[in-house]
């Protein structure tokens, strides 16, 4: 997906989130390798995800006071 915006704040904004977003892909297609593989049980591949999900809020979170300012 390309950035719409033509505001360097908002930009940068979506240049972190798309980073984000794409790491977080990266790591949850690790998960599901390891669960398919059988080296992960179903419910340590869900703790993974968790951890995961709860990271890449924080990322997003982040990005937003970094590049756009507000509040936690």
């Amino acid at each position: 997906m390309q950035n719409p915006s033509t505001d360097e704040r908002h930009s940068a904004y979506y240049d972190a989130v798309s980073k984000a977003d794409t790491d977080l892909e990266e790591a949850l297609s690790h998960v599901r390798a390891e669960e398919d593989a059988h080296r992960i049980t179903p419910v340590g591949a869900a703790a993974e995800r968790i951890g995961l999900l709860e990271h890449h809020l924080g990322l997003c979170q982040q990005a937003r006071l970094d590049h756009l300012g507000g509040t936690p």
